[in-house]
């Protein structure tokens, strides 16, 4: 296990083992995220999406510490979805058992439906993030934290406008009224490098994903896309998250 699994919140902070300043990297972030866009109230109780994957996986555990000095206390639970493939599950339910995180765990049979789809990711993400939603309001929280992080949110960026014909954003945060739940990304503005350093690290079990189609997806041909640009143009994926902040701090303005 590793530090943040066995070990307080402070002593990472005040050491100077490997890895620590990036945990503190990663929570100012987060904390940043939080006062800027508003995630967090005092009281919250946030259901966290955990696929298994590194990024829910960091997201877990970055909560967890800053539940520790967080000016607005705040209660986590997790909650697990599978689509009916083989998926173990143990590792994130040990976890949040040595964390004392409530685990709940969500058995379902969306793979045939799935299987069905030519291109099944928009409407895989659309059940998930219904079902996770589901989940949360019976276990009477008032947010869904997703662990979309900056590049999640540069792909969709660039994914709306070439298949939709608009420059879509991953809100740091949006009600859901019909669920009565709002969903908030806490790492909107981390980078996913530091998030897959955080569980190397730390020593977080990450899952293989059992989605058929990882790799293959829009999302992946983005990455693509987006790693020819900056090899064409260095600097363009800067300036395109940039471009994407200043969209989002004027949204904050206008609000």
């Amino acid at each position: 296990g590793g530090r943040l699994l066995c070990g307080p919140f402070p002593a990472i902070m005040r050491g100077k083992k490997r890895g620590a300043r990036g945990v503190q990297r990663l929570l100012g972030e987060l904390r940043r995220a939080d006062e800027r866009y508003h995630l967090i109230a005092a009281g919250d109780k946030i259901a966290v999406g955990v696929s298994g994957g590194k990024d829910s996986m960091a997201l877990l555990a970055l909560l967890r510490a800053y539940r520790g000095f967080s000016p607005r206390p705040f209660s986590l639970c997790a909650l697990t979805i599978k689509l009916g493939e083989p998926f173990d599950t143990a590792p994130i339910a040990a976890l949040c058992r040595a964390w004392d995180i409530p685990f709940i765990l969500r058995e379902t049979d969306l793979l045939p439906t799935l299987a069905k789809e030519k291109n099944p990711c928009a409407l895989c993400a659309r059940l998930r993030r219904g079902t996770l939603l589901r989940m949360a309001a019976e276990q009477g929280c008032q947010s869904l934290a997703l662990a979309h992080h900056r590049e999640d949110a540069l792909e969709t960026y660039l994914m709306s406008a070439l298949s939709e014909g608009r420059f879509y954003r991953l809100a740091p945060s949006a009600n859901m009224e019909r669920a009565g739940v709002r969903v908030i990304r806490p790492l909107i503005d981390s980078p996913e490098s530091a998030l897959a350093a955080l569980c190397r690290r730390q020593g977080l079990p990450v899952l293989k994903n059992p989605c058929p189609v990882d790799g293959h997806t829009r999302r992946a041909e983005m990455r693509t896309l987006l790693s020819a640009l900056e090899a064409r143009c260095p600097g363009a994926n800067a300036h395109l998250l940039t471009a994407l902040q200043k969209e989002r701090e004027q949204e904050l303005r206008n609000e």
